[in-house]
């Protein structure tokens, strides 16, 4: 509940996800934010596809599996920063659990934005408004989105309305957390 109350509150946040699960609560300095730190900044992509893997568990336990995962793709220039794209790994575990195929070619984010950790809730909306890009191939599909940590859930419901616009018949979302506000 609390996941599909804090996308219904930004624009065009209501309708945009069909089902949404976040497999913990971030908390500020603990366990969760150590591991999360480590699979996204201390280049340690080998936690994703386990992490991963927890995910698509949940998921699997509540709901239908989707036709496909959509890992939330990071722009270029960040990938080669990181080295990889930690909700591409994460994605991978999830695929695999719910036995479906990883879908990183149905999404793409051609513009860089900025990171969205010290942001105000309207500058997130602002900075990923219109940042993904989708393949005709998002068409008719019910996509399960991955990303690792929704905080105000600006960067889903944007990549959420990119699917939808590209003909997606539902989008859902999964993550690794939600963070407190």
């Amino acid at each position: 509940m609390a996941v599909a109350a804090r996308l219904d509150r930004l624009p065009g946040g209501r309708g945009a996800i069909h089902r949404a699960l976040a497999l913990w609560i971030f908390d500020k300095h603990g366990t969760l934010q150590a591991v999360q730190h480590a699979l996204k900044y201390r280049s340690r992509p080998r936690y994703g596809v386990p992490l991963g893997h927890l995910v698509g568990e949940a998921y699997a336990e509540a709901h239908p599996p989707p036709e496909g995962v959509v890992p939330v793709p990071l722009h270029t220039t960040r990938r080669l920063e990181r080295g990889y794209n930690q909700s591409r790994t994460l994605g991978r575990g999830v695929a695999h659990a719910l036995e479906v195929p990883l879908r990183s070619d149905l999404l793409a984010r051609p513009r860089p934005t900025r990171s969205q950790t010290n942001l105000s809730r309207s500058a997130r909306w602002q900075n990923v408004r219109d940042a993904f890009s989708a393949s005709d191939d998002a068409a008719d599909g019910h996509w399960l989105l991955v990303d690792d940590i929704l905080t105000t859930g600006s960067t889903c419901v944007a990549a959420a309305q990119t699917l939808h616009d590209a003909g997606a018949e539902a989008v859902s979302l999964a993550t690794l957390a939600l963070a407190r506000q």
